[in-house]
């Protein structure tokens, strides 16, 4: 007890009056803040996960109700559920269920208007809500961006990532809005280091709510993946008592522990009763080792140093603006969701320098509470009026003295202006006229009166004395009803006027400039002989018309190079217009770049290339760049990469004879070099598809000839070897190079397939466990004596949803192979589940793979050992299945200690088959009395089948499709065997004539034909069962007994 009076400066006895009187006001659910609504009052209500005095809701509930007192007819209710007494105990929820009944006792005849539920466990009451009032809508407000199931929270345990449920996939179903108040770990972690640069431990002070669980859970998880190095520990108020707590903090190394704080809730037996205790964190904010916080209301009333955190106020106001929202006719699923962007680092500054941290330290984003205001500040507006002031005087003097200099200046200069533009007047070579504005009664301009010409107008028309007084419209009666539509808009609108004019007695034109002279009623009128100038503009036009045709038709863009300002006339990806810059006297500003944004353009690949190849240009060291290089256009709206040809060479250079500009083209070479790399491309593959072809055929030739040597040598010395030991041993050895020649052509097979990329995928929900013991009871006989087959279920139950037949095949590959390899020892296989895939392994203690054959080992006709029975193409197929399914496939291998091969599959979880009822046969026949129909047209597959089952059944025999449906009438076959390539009527056709009289005989589908979509084919047109090509005969009577004993019953 001495150690709290030391930790906090605080008594004993103060310290447990606070915390007995917290108990006492504390209860798990608290009452609404007001008496409940009657039947016809609108209202919304708050459930508030923790307890009214919790820092964190008790903000957001102060301001719900603030702006809500400001709602007319309209009020707010408040349930406050203390998540730390929710946890269930002996399949007891007797608290939450009193919480759900308060709930509807006091809200269930008058549904509220909204929802505002806050905290993360609020989940639990998800389906309670829904059930009480469907489709009211909800404004969520939590840590979490996700929900969980409802044993999580009442546990209080962390969500595992499979069980976290995203909120975005609810918003369809429960009508629901998510303002977020996320916590930042990382970011807080690394604040922790700035702060404290020797920080190697960190302590996360929380209670044993959800909410701490999971933040424990989390924290754990980054300081493993990100922080390794730092030491971690959690601190819960269920593990110890506030005292050890704070004795604990008191003896840490400030220099290099930083300390988190979350909460500190517990519960304490008062009598009977269990009450909880949420405030000591005030006692716990007192020590001197410096902490940080998850909230930003810990900082500003709780007395922490800080931490990383959002801005409540825009929490708050996103908050109101949803509720007001709702109140307006919206749906919250409509409302986006809200995630703090505006998250910063805050710190307490007078706790700050209470623990001896510099605030200079700090982020310079920092933000602070309780920072001491400057005398600056302080007096700021004062300070900032009487500089104004001074300011203001200061520029008055100026002003003033200066007005008194242009009054002088201006009476000096008054009467050389007079002589200056009498001067100019008389000389300039401008017509000019003053004349006075006659106007009718409507005081519309109607004609002019000549009151002044300069001498430049005498020399050109009249002498002056000939023109004063006279009207305008005697002088120059040309357009004179335009010329006083100008005048009035001059006049009017107080601007000038310009206008082009062609004077037909001197095949002239002027540009005629009106404005509104200094004396009332008056205008004064220039007059610039512009027909030079329209002569030159004129054939310039037709220039430039026919240059900006050529430059668009060549896809040429022009360019010049000032070397003296580094700027470039036109930029090399935009389209150039010749006559814009001729016509528009702003055209070189706008097509201006500096070249350091020219160079930028280009691929940074090319770039240096280029520059280069300029600078050449420039020293002197080449007289002419042509270069190809790529560079980076918006054209059409979005950026993509073009290629251009740019030549260039000096246009001028200085006196010294230094270089002051280049001049160049660029060219569009786009789709150029897209057709020379289509070429290039195209003859690669090509040659690639050439040499492929080459080497398969070689290892086909070769693969295929070696069992068909043994299998046709064995069988010519058959028929001459008498001893029955030897004839067993050569059927052996061709039956193996048989199934060997079979798997080749299978493995070409499904080579061609997923080269055409026709490879077929059915996918199914099986239980996997059953699957891999029948690939342990099939490779179980192939393993070498001594080794051990050993197969490891990753779960108890397994429903996976795959293909069956493609996942059988990779098992069986990769099994057969280690049984090749292991000799003694043991092969290991199985799966795991991680995450959201399924780890398939198969482990061996054989030989080994060298490292330099782990890299071949996937590629085709690889064989690590050319005298194992093998095609070379086993792995390669496995890797198209594995890459097709979604998955990925390696090896790991030490030689002479053993391999392991695994593969990856998306685990997509099957749902449960139904068990298929046993039908009992309908039939009793004596086995020796069985009829097969064989429709077979080749005659020595005719005799195989009845050299088979000729000893156990009485055949039929049809020579096409046709003959097998009138057998089949005549005979009564109890089983057909049907080929599907058959003269007359093939299989197909006579399946589907047969089944027309009777549906009940099994047919079987014997066929060459190799395909997975012929299997399906097959059995969809009527078959029963279906059997490739080639026949093995213990096969064919397995299968046909099987088919036969599920129909008749053998007597």
């Amino acid at each position: 007890m001495n150690l709290l009076k030391k930790a906090s400066g605080i008594p004993l006895r103060v310290l447990a009056g606070i915390m007995l009187f917290s108990c006492l006001l504390a209860h798990p659910f608290s009452e609404a803040t007001s008496s409940p609504p009657g039947d016809k009052r609108d209202y919304m209500l708050v459930l508030n996960t923790y307890t009214e005095s919790a820092p964190w809701s008790h903000n957001i509930i102060s301001n719900i109700v603030a702006h809500i007192d400001h709602v007319e007819n309209f009020e707010v209710y408040t349930e406050n559920m203390n998540s730390l007494l929710m946890k269930v105990e002996n399949n007891e929820v007797g608290e939450i269920e009193a919480f759900k009944n308060n709930l509807l006792r006091e809200y269930g005849k008058n549904p509220p208007r909204m929802l505002v539920l806050l905290g993360a466990p609020i989940a639990v009451l998800r389906d309670f809500v829904k059930q009480t009032w469907p489709g009211v809508p909800l404004i969520f407000c939590s840590e979490m961006d996700y929900i969980g199931p409802e044993e999580a929270y009442t546990q209080h345990r962390a969500l595992r990532p499979d069980e976290r449920k995203p909120l975005r996939d609810e918003i369809s179903t429960d009508n629901i809005t998510l303002i977020r108040t996320p916590f930042y770990l990382r970011e807080n972690v690394e604040l922790m280091r700035r702060m404290i640069p020797g920080m190697d431990s960190l302590i996360f002070v929380g209670d044993s709510r959800y909410i701490n669980q999971q933040a424990d859970s989390d924290l754990r998880d980054l300081l493993q993946r990100e922080f390794p190095h730092i030491h971690y520990r959690f601190y819960s108020a269920d593990k110890m008592s506030t005292e050890t707590l704070l004795d604990s903090l008191n003896r840490i190394d400030n220099r290099r522990t930083g300390i988190l704080f979350s909460s500190w809730h517990y519960t304490k037996r008062i009598g009977t009763n269990v009450v909880p205790v949420t405030d000591s964190y005030r006692v716990i904010a007192s020590v001197q080792a410096p902490m940080f916080a998850l909230m930003p209301a810990d900082i500003r009333d709780g007395g922490l140093v800080g931490g990383y955190v959002y801005d409540d106020t825009e929490v708050n106001k996103h908050i109101i603006s949803a509720i007001d929202a709702v109140l307006a006719g919206h749906q919250p699923r409509d409302i986006p969701f809200y995630i703090p962007k505006d998250a910063r680092p805050v710190f307490n500054y007078t706790a700050l320098e209470r623990r001896n941290l510099s605030p200079h330290t700090c982020p310079t984003n920092t933000f602070f509470y309780n920072k001491p205001v400057s005398v600056l500040e302080q007096y700021k507006w004062a300070i900032g009026g009487i500089v104004l002031l001074l300011l203001a005087f200061s520029i008055i003097q100026q002003w003033r003295i200066r007005m008194l200099r242009n009054v002088d200046s201006a009476r000096r200069g008054e009467s050389d202006s007079q002589a200056r533009y009498s001067n100019l007047f008389n000389n300039m070579p401008i017509v000019y006229i003053q004349a006075k504005v006659v106007f009718d009664k409507n005081h519309m301009p109607m004609d002019t009166v000549y009151c002044d010409v300069n001498a430049h107008f005498e020399r050109l028309f009249v002498a002056r004395e000939k023109v004063i007084g006279r009207c305008g419209s005697e002088l120059f009666p040309y357009s004179m009803t335009e010329f006083m539509r100008l005048i009035n808009i001059a006049l009017t609108e107080n601007r000038t006027i310009t206008y082009p004019v062609h004077f037909k007695p001197r095949d002239a034109f002027y540009e005629v400039i009106i404005s509104r002279s200094y004396i009332d009623d008056h205008i004064d009128i220039f007059c610039l002989d512009g027909t030079q100038l329209y002569q030159t503009q004129k054939k310039l036009n037709s220039i430039n018309h026919k240059l900006s045709m050529a430059l668009d038709v060549a896809n040429i863009v022009p360019w010049k190079w000032d070397l003296q300002d580094g700027t470039i006339l036109c930029d090399v990806n935009k389209t150039v217009r010749s006559h814009q810059l001729l016509t528009d006297p702003d055209a070189d500003i706008q097509l201006s770049v500096p070249e350091a944004s020219y160079f930028a353009k280009i691929h940074k690949e090319d770039r240096e290339r280029v520059r280069r190849a300029y600078d050449d240009l420039i020293a002197g060291r080449r007289e002419k760049v042509r270069e190809e290089y790529r560079v980076a256009s918006d054209a059409g709206g979005h950026w993509h990469l073009d290629w251009v040809e740019a030549q260039a060479t000096v246009d001028q250079r200085d006196e010294e004879g230094r270089p002051l500009n280049l001049v160049g083209s660029s060219l569009i070479i786009t789709s150029r070099k897209q057709m020379e790399e289509d070429l290039l491309s195209a003859r690669d593959r090509a040659e690639e598809s050439n040499r492929l072809k080459s080497a398969f055929l070689a290892n086909m030739s070769h693969e295929i000839r070696t069992p068909l040597n043994a299998i046709v040598g064995f069988s010519g010395i058959l028929a001459e070897t008498e001893e029955e030991q030897e004839k067993q041993e050569y059927i052996s050895i061709i039956e193996n190079n048989n199934a060997l020649l079979l798997q080749l052509i299978g493995d070409i097979l499904d080579l061609s397939k997923i080269e055409a990329g026709t490879l077929e995928f059915n996918l199914s929900d099986f239980d996997l466990n059953e699957l891999m013991h029948e690939k342990e009871n099939i490779i179980g006989m192939k393993v070498a004596e001594g080794v051990d087959l050993i197969f490891e279920p990753g779960l108890d139950e397994c429903l996976f949803h795959t293909d069956r037949n493609r996942l059988s095949q990779l098992l069986i590959n990769l099994l057969t192979n280690a049984s090749k390899f292991t000799h003694e020892g043991s092969i290991r296989f199985g799966y795991k589940v991680r995450g959201s895939q399924l780890y398939f392994y198969v482990t061996d203690t054989g030989c080994g793979i060298s490292a330099d054959g782990q890299q071949h080992v996937f590629e085709r006709f690889v064989k690590l050992n050319t005298f194992k029975q093998g095609t070379g193409l086993g792995l390669p197929i496995c890797k198209s299945i594995v890459e097709h399914l979604g998955g990925e496939i390696g090896v790991e291998s030490e030689e002479g200690k053993g391999t392991t091969f695994w593969f990856t599959l998306p685990y997509i979880a099957g749902k449960p088959s139904e068990a298929p009822r046993e039908e009992a046969p309908a039939l009793s026949v004596e086995k020796n009395k069985l009829t097969i129909l064989v429709a077979e047209d080749n005659e020595s597959n005719y005799r195989l089948f009845e050299t088979i089952l000729r000893h156990d059944y009485r055949l039929l025999h049809a020579w096409n499709g046709q003959e097998a449906v009138e057998l089949c009438r005549s005979g009564h076959p109890h089983l057909i065997l049907m080929d599907i390539n058959m003269p007359v009527m093939n299989g197909y056709e006579a399946a589907a004539e047969i089944r027309k009289f009777a549906s009940e005989i099994p047919i079987v589908a014997v066929t060459a034909y190799a395909y997975a979509s012929d299997e399906q084919k097959i059995m969809q047109n009527g078959f029963t069962d279906y059997m490739p090509k080639p026949i093995n005969a213990p096969q064919l009577k397995k299968q046909v007994l099987d088919i036969l004993r599920k129909r008749i019953t053998l007597i």
